[in-house]
């Protein structure tokens, strides 16, 4: 199932900005949104038509017009969102105004059984949210894989070990809910453009260094897919040899091969292994290696250096592409690296012919769920009432 692409959310905007504040007025929703007038009053002459929102007198000026206030009469519903991590499994619950009222916490496990967690956490909501009479009416899951666009097969999976399995049709057979999956980067990315720091960007690229790396491409509001769902995969970017832990010496390394947590822990052993001085010792982790080059630590610091040069590289190729006015950084490493930003800035700006703005993510671990939410909610609007493809950006 596709999700369809960020440029049709503008719809799904309005009326959530309308949920969230209760009433508006068509001036705060320009404003609010920085969407034209003219964007806002096709959209809200089409909730009008499709009955989601009603239109009322609003209270007394001293001057001029009295503004009418929008407000939101839609039926009562949640939606579903989860994020299904390589480790962790994480639901949200959420009203019509995108709020979450109940989350569900589980491990994931790895190949079919993943399934069954997700079926576990989806179920789990169902009930919670039935117990708060708000009955779920779509569902949006986040995967760390790709849904291959001519066999609808997820793969590309590496931390949950799929290629070729049937998620969607083993989704089709347990739920009822109308549902859609994507990649949890492209929903990061909706997450970000909602709530998070895509908010306003004509293009950006989110790129998502953690367990695994991912990212995903915004052009003018729309999220570039490419032939095969791959596109904004930079996990694969050659960024030089594999002598940083991800590969053998010498060998060809992606993105991946250098600057994931598991690269990154590998690199610090050799390191160490080396004669470098090192407070590290143990089963230590990529927050400790962090932690320890922020103390200075000779193996922590060359590490995050390294790594420096690799998210640069990976940066710079981008731009070079796609000329994006924003690069945001998440995932626990990505997050990990603000302390480091004017430096990676710094790198980047040196070798790029207009650099982008860097930024790293605030929403935390949650961009995903949030994405998740937003497409979510937007399916409601698409059954309530027409579908209307809107530029994301006005």
């Amino acid at each position: 199932m596709d999700i369809g692409n960020i440029a049709e959310l503008n719809t799904f905007l309005v009326l959530d900005a309308i949920r969230s504040r209760g009433h508006a007025t068509r001036r705060q929703l320009v404003s609010d949104l920085g969407l034209s007038n003219a964007s806002v009053s096709r959209i809200v002459k089409r909730l009008l038509s499709a009955g989601l929102i009603a239109e009322e007198p609003g209270a007394g000026a001293v001057r001029g017009r009295i503004p009418a206030v929008l407000r939101f009469v839609g039926p009562p519903g949640g939606v579903i969102a989860v994020d299904l991590g390589g480790t962790r499994c994480h639901g949200a619950l959420a009203d019509l105004a995108g709020s979450v009222v109940a989350e569900d916490f589980r491990p994931a496990a790895e190949g079919s059984a993943a399934v069954g967690a997700l079926l576990s956490c989806i179920g789990a909501l169902e009930a919670r949210a039935g117990e708060l009479q708000t009955p779920a009416r779509a569902a949006v899951v986040g995967i760390p894989a790709l849904i291959d666009p001519v066999t609808g097969l997820a793969t590309a999976g590496p931390n949950v070990h799929w290629q070729g399995l049937d998620l969607l049709g083993m989704l089709r057979e347990n739920l009822e809910l109308p549902f859609e999956v994507d990649n949890d980067v492209n929903l990061g990315a909706l997450g970000q453009a909602w709530r998070g720091a895509g908010r306003g960007a004509h293009s950006f690229m989110l790129i998502s260094i953690g367990t695994g790396v991912g990212g995903a491409v915004v052009i003018d509001g729309h999220l570039i897919r490419g032939r095969h769902n791959a596109a904004g995969e930079i996990a694969y970017f050659p960024v030089g040899s594999g002598t940083a832990g991800g590969g053998a010496a010498g060998a060809p390394a992606g993105f991946e091969d250098v600057a994931s947590g598991t690269a990154l822990r590998a690199r610090a052993a050799a390191l160490i292994a080396g004669g470098a001085r090192s407070s590290l010792s143990g089963e230590y982790t990529v927050a400790g290696i962090f932690a320890a080059a922020r103390l200075g630590d000779e193996a922590g610091g060359q590490v995050v250096r390294e790594l420096i040069g690799h998210v640069t590289a990976a940066i710079a190729g981008a731009t070079a592409l796609v000329d994006p006015e924003r690069i945001i950084l998440d995932g626990s490493i990505g997050r990990a690296l603000e302390p480091w930003l004017e430096d990676l800035r710094s790198a980047v700006a040196a070798r790029v012919f207009r650099p982008p703005d860097i930024v790293v993510s605030k929403l935390g671990p949650n961009a995903t769920v949030l994405g998740a939410i937003a497409r979510a909610l937007a399916i409601v609007a698409e059954l309530d009432g027409p579908p209307v493809a809107q530029s994301f950006i006005s």
